[in-house]
């Protein structure tokens, strides 16, 4: 009589154990490709969005500048203002609070990077600390009335995305570079002095739009784009025995202001520019979440072992998680 073959009725513990191996081993090679695919996407949609607002405020700044006025009568048609003295920034209508903020020390405040190896420094490398270029002008606006010449100007502001300055509001806070534009009428009363005291806020609530304070304290609703964290410019004007440019603007490290005087032979530190290179440095929305875990104060994060100190951290924070752009810009100023 023939013996019966035992059917096999289930696999063996080895068997087992290979198709689990097999089985986790491929996971772990979807997901990594699943997470490097959704991290390459996050930093595709992050360089797309930081480039499209660079694109939006560095063409409105080129208008503006191509637009300039001015007249060689000793007037302030022009002036550029690095503010690193938190306390000075209130009547700008920034939110100062107890927390870290943005530093206001050594570590923001590198106008002209050190040359090295002989290599020209970039604007891009430059940090024009605390609150960036506070960079004010007459320009050519286009008005009800036509185009007439207004006052306009650009600086970072830290303030509530919405309702009023202060720590109690709920909204989220963040940095944000203001276009403040003058109306023709109250320009026309506050003069083309753009330091004239007309133009000056003595407080913290920000103007009402179009207002002479604007220049100093933008209204909220002169927002032109958020998350950005360094607004640079430098001067430059033709040199005529080499026919190239020279910068005027920042010539060292310390030299914090520009105020134009030109009564058609000014010095450098007193002349309209002819060319104009221009930095704006923006968060991505991963970034300016960190920033804004890092400076909330209620000890989300921890400053890292590497960092020697908040303000280092700051910044290697936001270095590893912001865009650049620069743009160079002609000035094509019509004398009135």
């Amino acid at each position: 009589m023939k013996r019966r073959q035992a059917n096999r009725g289930g696999f063996t513990l080895l068997e087992l154990l290979v198709a689990v191996t097999i089985t986790l081993a491929v996971a772990g090679l979807m997901l990594t490709v699943v997470t490097n695919t959704l991290s390459l996407w996050h930093r595709t949609q992050d360089k797309m969005s930081t480039a499209t607002q660079a694109k939006l405020l560095l063409d409105l700044v080129e208008r503006d500048l191509q637009a300039a006025v001015f007249r060689k009568d000793g007037g302030t048609w022009l002036a550029v203002d690095v503010i690193n003295t938190p306390a000075s920034l209130t009547t700008h209508g920034w939110l100062v609070p107890t927390t870290a903020i943005k530093p206001a020390t050594t570590e923001s405040q590198r106008l002209l990077p050190n040359t090295v190896g002989g290599v020209t420094p970039l604007i891009s490398d430059a940090r024009s600390g605390l609150s960036g270029a506070w960079l004010r002008f007459i320009t050519t606006n286009v008005e009800s009335a036509g185009s007439l010449p207004v006052a306009v100007s650009y600086q970072i502001a830290r303030r509530p995305v919405s309702g009023t300055i202060s720590a109690a509001s709920q909204a989220d806070v963040r940095y944000t570079l203001f276009r403040a534009a003058v109306s023709a009428a109250n320009t026309l009363t506050g003069g083309n002095g753009v330091t004239a005291s007309a133009y000056n806020s003595t407080s913290a609530t920000p103007g009402s739009a179009r207002s002479l304070t604007t220049l100093t304290n933008p209204s909220s609703s002169d927002a032109l784009a958020t998350n950005v964290v360094d607004f640079g410019v430098w001067l430059h004007v033709r040199d005529t025995t080499t026919g190239g440019l020279r910068r005027i603007f920042p010539t060292n490290n310390s030299d914090l202001t520009h105020v134009v005087q030109d009564t058609g032979a000014a010095a450098d530190a007193s002349r309209f520019p002819d060319v104009v290179d221009v930095m704006v440095r923006i968060l991505t929305e991963q970034g300016a979440t960190l920033l804004a875990q890092m400076e909330s104060g209620a000890g989300l994060v921890t400053r890292p072992p590497n960092s020697s100190s908040d303000a280092e951290w700051w910044w290697a924070v936001v270095e590893a998680n912001s865009h650049v752009y620069t743009r160079r810009i002609e000035v094509r100023g019509t004398a009135l």
